[in-house]
């Protein structure tokens, strides 16, 4: 296992790896050791290591679009989780969807709720681009993760050019 930071113009994003691929992505933080903290362990490798997503990370907190075309290290996801996530994925750059929208693509269309926690425990934020499920009256709803708040969501939103005045409340 091995952890890159990467300095973005909106701060450090940490990116832990294992051999199964990416496992955790920190959003931006103040400081290079905050990001590796959050990161927990793994040693430091050089950016040149994470290749394509290092560069697809800073391409898209330059403003650019990106897919992030990477493999998923999903081992400790419950199935539920992996349904949610596969749904989230779907969403377009630049576009939101509700909690009750996400449920319904992945097969359970009373659960909004639990895919608020499905979320919450997301470890790959802008992979799986959580920050574009939003309440159904446009409230962006939580935003989870160890760095992750409804701050987070919104500037996210706004960098894609999806934010709904309706968010800012």
């Amino acid at each position: 296992m091995f952890n890159a930071l990467i300095s973005t113009k909106h701060g450090w994003v940490g990116i832990a790896f294992s051999r199964k691929g990416v496992s955790r992505l920190n959003l931006p933080v103040a400081d290079r050791k905050q990001a590796q903290s959050l990161l927990g362990d793994g040693k430091e490798k050089d950016i040149t290591e994470s290749g394509v997503l290092a560069q697809q990370v800073r391409e898209y907190f330059q403003g650019g679009k990106s897919d992030f075309d990477c493999r998923m290290d999903l081992s400790g996801a419950t199935p539920f989780q992996r349904r949610v996530w596969k749904a989230t994925r779907a969403i377009p750059y630049g576009e939101v969807r509700s909690y009750k929208w996400v449920a319904q693509m992945a097969g359970s269309p009373l659960a909004c709720r639990a895919v608020g926690n499905a979320l919450a425990s997301n470890p790959l934020p802008l992979i799986i681009p959580c920050h574009r499920v939003v309440c159904s009256d446009g409230r962006p709803g939580g935003f989870g993760g160890k760095a992750g708040d409804v701050a987070s969501k919104l500037m996210l939103l706004e960098l894609e050019g999806a934010l709904d005045p309706r968010l800012i409340r």
